[in-house]
């Protein structure tokens, strides 16, 4: 397999990929016409992963590393995944400028502004999010009427307004779908004019806004709901840690009664989501903390309090209106859909779950989400119950967006769409366009035809995009973990065993999120061989299964790879 650049004695050079069970492949780097080449473990030689080797046939005329060129140990780049996920990060001149040119507020003679409901002098409307949140695309409200019933106001940011249909802005808005989130950086589906500015719902600033209005009985059962053009004021901007520390009557504030209200009405429409088949994954989502200077100061499992769940509620409320009543009118939309797991999947799931002896009543033909929940429910320990429900997901489809409503599964709802958050995600802004068209009277039978043809092509690239985004963010978290592990190397942490292979185990650990490899011949206190079957480790001593918590203490970072090693004390 000699060729044009291989020297005398039959080398190659090349980049060498080790894997995880210790083999590598090596990259040919010029005029490379075959696949990978396959080096055992024993023929590598003292190189690592990322290495430049040469290489070239040996005994059994297989190939071994003969000489090592130079090392790569650097960790990938943020802009090297960006690229790789072919993400935007600048902004065209052209778009900027029409963002700009768009970043007013209407004059009170402008019709947009005649046609709105104005609240922006008579609601008590505030905001909920994350302390560092720039863009600030939905407000709630909440007010008691003299017949008892109460009306919770949903609030988004009418971002149609601002970008039109054709523009380059609009074009750009396409093209990324979605914003992107790093933990040192977002990449915005729209320029910050608009996403940080007039379209942001900052507090004491008029804006404008389409408002989902749902009517609530004295028990907070639905009597009717209602969606409007408005024009609105926020009158605070909270954090969640705030709303959190009112809530549990650590502060007093203004709002206190309205948020403690909101909270009763969350936990009802909770329970009701359970009920109808709601699926509670308990996967911890990773938060990374950075200091002034952008260096990684901690990394941690965010809590999900019920502030949080306060607005992830009413979102979803407002969502399922919006999806149900433009159902119901038959126009061309962009559902928010989530398919029944495949069967196949859900057997495997099935299978995974044997080891652990954890009772269930799911079928692959038949699986629902009341059957998911209870199965997850009927685990106490929290760590284990953190993996199963990363097996859960795994069987799962991923939800996407589809032109056709089929429901959605892991919500458990008939009726599901995204309209709450028009600053960074294109379907919402879409959905608002028809929206105010069909308020507007201006659904003619050609922009009826356009907007049927342009739901499939939108839903088609948002569900792309969307997908390019959540791995690119993903490996971003895994990089950035990887890098802060490696300032911990020989210290001990608690894990948990959420992966068994025959070459080891994969330890999690709650502390941080992080995930790393714990090889057996590492394993320290006994000679283990994996059980196939029974997905398990089985040594002279004892057994290791999956959700066993393990100590193991950090004993290597490959920050190319994003790889973590650990070894046993």
């Amino acid at each position: 397999m000699q060729t044009k650049n291989n020297n005398s004695r039959g080398e190659l050079k090349g980049i060498l990929n080790v894997a995880l069970k210790g083999f590598g492949f090596v990259s040919v780097l010029k005029d490379k016409k075959e696949d990978d080449i396959f080096i055992l473990k024993e023929n590598l030689n003292g190189a690592v992963d990322g290495d430049t080797v040469k290489i070239r046939k040996g005994k059994k005329n297989k190939f071994e590393v003969v000489s090592i060129v130079s090392h790569n140990t650097k960790p990938l780049d943020i802009k090297q995944i960006i690229k790789k996920y072919n993400l935007c990060e600048e902004f065209p001149d052209i778009v900027i400028a029409e963002a700009k040119k768009a970043a007013h507020f209407p004059t009170d003679e402008e019709p947009t502004i005649k046609s709105r409901l104005d609240l922006s002098k008579s609601k008590t409307i505030v905001t909920i999010d994350p302390a560092d949140a720039r863009d600030l695309d939905d407000a709630v409200s909440l007010d008691e009427n003299t017949d008892g019933t109460v009306t919770l106001g949903v609030h988004i940011a009418d971002v149609s307004h601002y970008v039109k249909t054709d523009t380059e802005l609009d074009k750009e808005a396409f093209k990324r779908a979605t914003s992107v989130y790093f933990p040192d950086r977002v990449l915005p589906m729209l320029p910050p004019a608009l996403s940080n500015g007039i379209c942001s719902l900052n507090p004491n600033e008029r804006r404008l806004t389409l408002s989902v209005f749902i009517v609530l009985d004295k028990f907070y059962n639905i009597v009717k709901t209602d969606i409007k053009k408005t024009i609105i004021c926020t009158d605070t901007r909270f954090s969640y840690e705030e709303v959190q520390d009112i809530l549990d009557g650590k502060t007093k504030h203004k709002h206190s009664n309205m948020l403690s209200k909101m909270a009763e009405i969350c936990e009802k429409f909770e329970k009701e989501r359970f009920q109808r088949g709601e699926i509670a994954f308990n996967v911890p989502e990773p938060k990374i903390a950075l200091d002034k200077d952008g260096k990684i100061e901690s990394v941690f499992a965010q809590v999900h309090t019920l502030s949080h769940r306060i607005i992830e509620t009413f979102m979803i409320l407002a969502n399922e209106v919006v999806a149900e009543t433009f159902n119901k009118l038959n126009l061309p939309f962009i559902y928010r859909i989530h398919e029944k797991p495949d069967p196949l999947k859900v057997a495997k799931f099935i299978g995974s779950l044997k080891p652990f002896a954890i009772s269930h009543n799911l079928l692959p033909e038949s699986a629902t989400g009341q059957k998911y929940q209870s199965m997850l429910d009927g685990i106490k320990d929290e760590n284990l119950k953190v993996i199963i429900g990363s097996l859960a997901l795994r069987s799962m489809q991923k939800a996407k967006y589809n032109n056709e409503n089929i429901g959605h599964f892991g919500l458990g709802a008939q009726f599901y769409c995204h309209f709450t958050s028009p600053i960074r995600r294109y379907p919402d802004l879409v959905i608002h366009r028809i929206i105010k068209t069909f308020f507007d009277n201006q659904l003619s039978s050609h922009k009826l035809e356009l907007f049927k043809d342009f739901v499939i092509t939108a839903s088609e690239q948002s569900s792309k995009r969307e997908i390019d985004a959540m791995e690119a963010e993903r490996e971003v978290e895994n990089m950035k973990r990887a890098e802060f592990m490696s300032g911990h190397i020989g210290e001990t942490f608690n894990g948990v065993v959420n992966g068994i292979t025959d070459f080891g185990i994969f330890v999690y650990l709650p502390e941080n999120t992080a995930e790393g490899l714990l090889r057996i011949e590492n394993i320290k206190n006994d000679k283990y061989k994996f059980n196939e079957e029974m997905q398990i480790l089985i040594g002279k001593k004892g057994k290791i299964k999956m959700g066993d918590k393990i100590q193991v203490l950090v004993a290597g970072v490959n920050l190319r790879r994003a790889q973590i090693e650990f070894t046993t004390n």
